[in-house]
């Protein structure tokens, strides 16, 4: 579960990015954080995540909450397996079938077992996800998986988030390509000039979900 009360963080003190923000998101199920480029998606998601700390107000989640948007720069040693394989053995190897199992459902075995310094763009935001998996995280955050790949590189992220929401896993992610959360979203939460609309995905299609999502968004 995650909790949000009050929160507000300001960079500096002429511009506060994240204003009095309320939410909750029940365990297992799956946000998603839509808003334009500089809407405060990444500022939320970092303090969420406990990678900002001087927030303001309150947040409470499971203490088994990563929020993880990039690989560090010592994993450009391994192939993406053997990262893979050490994170596991962190986590006592309690995730190893769930693990192996999305790496064969969403078939990039292969690509995994080339260096890390060149995998491509969509490896990379695959094996991020699986970061999170191997460290058995109930919660995951994920700060635009879309962002920077090809559509059909987008498509397969898409599977792979879904892959994850039926493992019963708590998701938020943020993203500005926001026809994503008609597919992906049990709940909604637009994020417009530092402040949280929330909204259930009960739209009867995308073209009504565009409609609403559009006009909250853009005003």
């Amino acid at each position: 579960m995650i909790i949000c009360k009050n929160v507000s963080y300001t960079y500096d003190s002429k511009k506060k990015v994240v204003k009095n923000v309320n939410m909750k998101l029940s365990s297992g199920k799956t946000g998603v954080l839509l808003g334009v480029a500089g809407s405060g998606k990444s500022t939320l998601l970092k303090c969420i995540g406990k990678n900002i700390v001087d927030y303001k107000g309150n947040i409470r989640t499971s203490d088994n909450c990563r929020y993880i948007n990039h690989l560090p720069s010592f994993s450009d040693n391994f192939t993406g397996i053997e990262y893979v394989e050490m994170l596991l053995s962190l986590s006592d190897n309690k995730t190893n079938e769930l693990v192996n199992n999305v790496i064969d459902s969403i078939g990039v075995r292969k690509d995994l077992n080339k260096s890390i310094k060149i995998i491509s763009s969509y490896t990379r935001k695959v094996l991020i996800l699986l970061s999170t998996l191997c460290l058995d995280k109930e919660i995951i955050l994920i700060d635009e998986p879309f962002k920077g790949l090809d559509h059909k590189s987008q498509l397969l992220v898409l599977e792979l988030i879904k892959l994850l929401k039926s493992k019963g896993k708590t998701i938020l992610f943020s993203t500005s390509l926001f026809y994503y959360g008609f597919y992906l979203a049990d709940e909604l939460f637009l994020l417009n000039k530092g402040k949280i609309v929330h909204m259930l995905n009960n739209f009867i299609n995308e073209k009504e979900y565009e409609k609403q999502i559009l006009d909250l968004l853009l005003n």
